[in-house]
């Protein structure tokens, strides 16, 4: 096991090579992030009171890979050096997307360029999706809402399940113009799913609506078990 003393900037790690790989260990108080890089996935140890610079200085010990050609991502975004972990909303085991830019020849320069027009494309998928989704968050809570008054027996307006359900069919069509590739795509199909299964359940709630005394009344028509003095 060897330990690294990072500066004054940087936070204190220990790293252990293990099978050629170096894998951080988390001290007291540290975080654990998950990063993905290409088709390979690690974990790093840091202070959730770090920079995403910082970030980058233990994912070099991790890999070799100088912070200067790091690209992070996180939510779908690009971080700059100096924006906090705390303030960008990193906690414990959030993950984040490493991107290598190696502009080491004339010919690798439109690569670069390509890659940082695929990582904004990313991000603007994913902020898109991200917004319907918390439009989708306060439908849901009025599904939910209507759920409750529904079970409790109390009778529901039908326009306020025909204007629900024209609201999240608007959703649906929301998430459908959205051009999303890579983990905004994976988003926006769940999101899809999402919609689709709370238009279902507004059905379904509609329907035992309109006919609130249906439970009760096939309970009464049941045949009734003859009593042990009619036996006698």
């Amino acid at each position: 096991m060897m330990e690294e003393h990072g500066g004054d900037a940087a936070p204190s790690v220990t790293t252990t090579i293990t099978g050629g790989n170096e894998v951080e260990d988390g001290g007291a108080g540290n975080i654990k992030i998950k990063v993905s890089f290409g088709s390979s996935n690690f974990d790093v140890f840091i202070t959730p009171q770090s920079t995403f610079g910082d970030l980058k200085g233990v994912i070099a010990k991790a890999t070799g890979l100088d912070p200067k050609v790091q690209n992070v991502l996180f939510r779908g975004k690009e971080k700059d050096d100096h924006e906090s972990l705390q303030m960008a909303g990193v906690k414990d085991n959030a993950k984040v997307i490493l991107i290598e830019t190696t502009p080491t020849k004339t010919e690798d320069l439109e690569k670069v360029e390509e890659i940082k027009e695929n990582i904004e494309e990313i991000s603007r998928g994913l902020e898109a999706v991200n917004q319907v989704r918390e439009e989708n968050n306060q439908f849901e809570e009025q599904v939910v809402s209507l759920e409750t008054v529904v079970c409790s027996g109390t009778q529901v307006a039908d326009k306020d399940f025909i204007f629900l359900t024209e609201m999240l069919m608007r959703q649906l069509l929301k998430l459908d113009g959205i051009d999303a590739e890579g983990e905004g795509r994976i988003q926006r199909k769940l999101e899809v799913r999402r919609v689709q299964s709370l238009v279902e359940k507004l059905d379904n709630l509609r329907t035992k609506n309109s006919n609130p005394t249906g439970n009760v009344q096939e309970k009464a028509d049941e045949p009734s078990l003859p009593s042990s003095s009619s036996k006698m």
